[in-house]
C-alpha cells in the first residue's frame, strides 16, 4: 500500500507496481474529467483523513521551510505519515517537505529528490530576508523563494 497524489491517479498507467493505495478526499475533489475518474476507480483507493496532530506537524515544519506545498499536500503527506507508508508524488516540494520529516517518498514518473532544500522569504525590489509583506526596509508588497 501506498498513499498517492493526484497526479498518480491521473497519470497512472494499468501496469502500475501497485493496485491499492490511499488518499484524501481533496484528491478525489481533483478528479473532474472521467478519464482521471475512471483511473481512480482502477485502483482499489481507500480514501481516508490524516491524524490531526500529525498534520499540524507537517504544517508547522511546511512554514518552516516556506514549502511551497497546498493544504491537500500537506494531508496527503500527514496520512503517508500517519499510516506509515510511502508517499508516491513527483511534486518536488512535497517530496522535499516529506524528507524533512523523515517520510518515505518515491517518485512516480521522474526520480524523486535526494537533497533537503530550505526556502526564505526576500523582498522581491531591496532583496532582504523578511516574514511578510509589506518589505520593512523599502515598503514593496512583492516577495519572492530564495533558496536559503
Amino acid at each position: 500500500m501506498v498513499v498517492v497524489d493526484a497526479n498518480v491517479i491521473i497519470h497512472g498507467r494499468a501496469d502500475q507496481r501497485f493496485k491499492k493505495a490511499y488518499t484524501v478526499p481533496e484528491v478525489m475533489e481533483e478528479m473532474k474529467s472521467s478519464e482521471a475518474s475512471m483511473k481512480a476507480d482502477l485502483l482499489d483507493l481507500q480514501v481516508s483523513q490524516p491524524d490531526p496532530e500529525i498534520f499540524e506537524k507537517v504544517q508547522e515544519r511546511s512554514e518552516k521551510i516556506e514549502a511551497a506545498t497546498s493544504d491537500t499536500d500537506e494531508k496527503l503527506l500527514a496520512l503517508a505519515l500517519t499510516l506509515d507508508q510511502a508517499l508516491v508524488t513527483d511534486d518536488k516540494d512535497l517530496q522535499n517537505l516529506g524528507l524533512h520529516l523523515g517520510a518515505d517518498v518515491e517518485g512516480f514518473l521522474e526520480d524523486r529528490i535526494d537533497e533537503k532544500l530550505e526556502w526564505k522569504t526576500v523582498c522581491s525590489n531591496c532583496g532582504r530576508e523578511i516574514s511578510s509583506p509589506p518589505c520593512r526596509y523599502c515598503g514593496c508588497q512583492q516577495v519572492r523563494r530564495k533558496l536559503d
